[in-house]
């Protein structure tokens, strides 16, 4: 997708839009649960419950350390390769070309970082695991040192970490209430509701935020598809993926009432698998638009629904799959096809059979 859709609402960077029943096409007084969470649709705040309030994210920040070298990317895109350590951030860069050294495995693409296996020493297809690099230390963080140095290449944007995340992504996407220390992307980001909502739109819209290109769509694609579906069908770069089984998840990550996320085509981009890696499915379905979230210790997400354009954010909630049972209800009521019968409603949406606020056809990267 090259530019954005005329019917995507852009929400901007000033106070949410609060939307209508209509607007948003949900009953909300039909959403359950005590869980302290908030709904978008449609680019606007529908519901919140518990209040806007602001909580340290933890591991919710690994998903926004994607989202930083996302735009990272998006900003060097244009630079021309001179050698190794120029240029574009390509996923299929070694992470030596940009640093020189690292810890883990020397041969590891970024691409390998991102989905935390670089720390394997066999990095060929069958060898690797996965391992959640928790506080970011093993692997992941080194994604901010790619970006930093990548961006000395282009005058503007600050190439000091913190500095750079509060100009080119909190204060691009209006998060004015949010922080981060710097220097690792395992935890740290401290945010509300509503500004996590904000990166979670910005995902559901294809990398498209405050009438411009935040980031390239082909990067969304790759957060939000599986990585390495030998290591794990359940994650993608730097985000979680709901999934069909065969991989590690983390908390009830599967949710039979939510598409899958699947490559259109096996072996894929980044991967020899041959085929997604389910257990109990099929690896194809009509639309490409598998949920995906970010998740932090304690049960704070950002949840997104592609096909729906919609994103709920919670902060201490128990499950991806439990914050959609709890608002499912008030979707499906005002869904103009299914009209409440949620079972149906269930069966067609969790196949990728149903995606109807999908705007353009995901296109997946060729490289």
């Amino acid at each position: 997708m090259t530019d954005a859709p005329a019917a995507y609402h852009d929400p901007g960077t000033g106070p949410w839009e609060m939307g209508t029943a209509e607007d948003c096409k949900m009953d909300t007084s039909l959403i359950g649960g005590a869980q302290n969470l908030a709904v978008f649709r449609y680019g606007k705040l529908c519901h919140v419950q518990g209040g806007n309030t602001s909580g340290q994210n933890w591991s919710a920040t690994k998903t926004l350390g994607g989202v930083l070298a996302g735009r990272a990317a998006y900003l060097v895109k244009d630079v021309p390769r001179m050698g190794a350590g120029t240029g574009p951030i390509l996923h299929e860069d070694k992470a030596t070309d940009w640093l020189g050294n690292v810890s883990y495995n020397q041969e590891a693409l970024l691409s390998h970082v991102m989905a935390m296996v670089a720390h394997n020493a066999n990095l060929s297809y069958g060898a690797k695991s996965f391992s959640y690099d928790t506080v970011g230390t093993v692997q992941i963080s080194s994604i901010v040192s790619v970006s930093m140095v990548a961006l000395g290449q282009v005058s503007g944007p600050p190439t000091q970490d913190t500095e750079f995340m509060n100009k080119e992504v909190f204060m691009k996407l209006g998060m004015n209430d949010s922080s981060w220390p710097g220097s690792t992307i395992g935890y740290g980001w401290t945010g509300t509701l509503e500004d996590m909502g904000r990166v979670g739109v910005m995902l559901a819209h294809d990398g498209w935020y405050g009438g411009e290109r935040f980031m390239e769509a082909s990067w969304v694609y790759r957060m939000s598809h599986p990585s390495h579906e030998d290591a794990n069908t359940a994650y993608g770069q730097l985000a979680w993926l709901n999934n069909r089984g065969g991989g590690t998840s983390f908390g009830a990550a599967i949710d039979q009432c939510a598409p899958a996320a699947f490559w259109p085509k096996y072996p894929h981009v980044g991967s020899e698998a041959p085929d997604c890696g389910a257990q109990g499915g099929n690896c194809t379905q009509e639309h490409d638009v598998g949920v995906f979230s970010a998740q932090g210790l304690g049960g704070q997400f950002i949840v997104v629904h592609p096909g729906l354009d919609l994103v709920i954010s919670a902060h201490n909630a128990s499950a991806p799959a439990s914050l959609w049972a709890d608002i499912r209800p008030a979707v499906v009521a005002m869904d103009p096809e299914f009209k409440g019968d949620e079972a149906a409603f269930c069966e067609a949406y969790g196949a990728g059979s149903y995606a109807p606020d999908l705007l353009a056809p995901r296109v997946a990267p060729t490289m």
